[in-house]
């Protein structure tokens, strides 16, 4: 076996083992994650590049940043940075929200790393009250803070037969939508769209 060949070979088994681990990882975090749902829209869902997935997005907003924003930090994403923390909404409806962000977990709660993540302040130009001076508003635009937004895993790959139909669904519904996570050592993964508590596959199916 001459050289090139022989690096061809290695390359090829690197790809191949990094491949695996990453399916491994993704099976481990679907059976052992804890479930997690959150609300959902759908977006344009076609990627010629990538086959045919249902798309959408899911953003959540939090005020609860546990550590000292900088100017620095501000509309810079972080997703390599920092760590949100997952709990469930009030009144048992099954949904989960971000409930604080931090530079790595601080307590035995749901700590997952997101998709991206972005800092602004919490209050926009926007947000100015027509009867408010500037200087007003600087104040209230102070006090208020900052904010995070951050984003989480946003495609499904589906069967090509059934995937216009699901879109069709996912966009019809799009309010009733729900993302379906497994989270488990820092990491989330989407494993299934929610359509009026059902999955997304059997409700088109209907």
């Amino acid at each position: 076996m001459n050289k090139a060949v022989a690096l061809t070979c290695a390359a090829l088994a690197l790809q191949v083992s990094a491949i695996g681990w990453l399916v491994w990882r993704y099976e481990r975090i679907v059976q052992s994650g804890t479930e997690i749902r959150l609300k959902c829209r759908a977006y344009d869902p076609y990627d010629p590049l990538r086959g045919r997935y249902l798309a959408m997005t899911v953003s959540e907003e939090c005020t609860n940043i546990l550590f000292k924003v900088n100017e620095e930090h501000l509309w810079r994403g972080m997703d390599e940075k920092a760590f949100v923390k997952l709990a469930k909404t009030p009144g048992g409806n099954g949904l989960y929200r971000v409930d604080a962000i931090a530079r790595e977990p601080m307590d035995d709660g749901l700590w997952v790393k997101p998709t991206s993540l972005w800092i602004r302040d919490a209050l926009g130009y926007s947000d100015k009250r027509k009867d408010e001076s500037d200087d007003e508003f600087k104040v209230r635009r102070e006090k208020a803070g900052f904010k995070a937004v951050m984003s989480f895993p946003d495609q499904l790959f589906v069967n090509e037969k059934i995937a216009p139909e699901a879109e069709k669904l996912l966009q019809k519904k799009s309010d009733s939508a729900v993302a379906v996570y497994r989270a488990y050592d820092g990491r989330i993964v989407l494993t299934d769209i929610e359509i009026d508590g059902k999955p997304i596959l059997s409700a088109v199916k209907e």
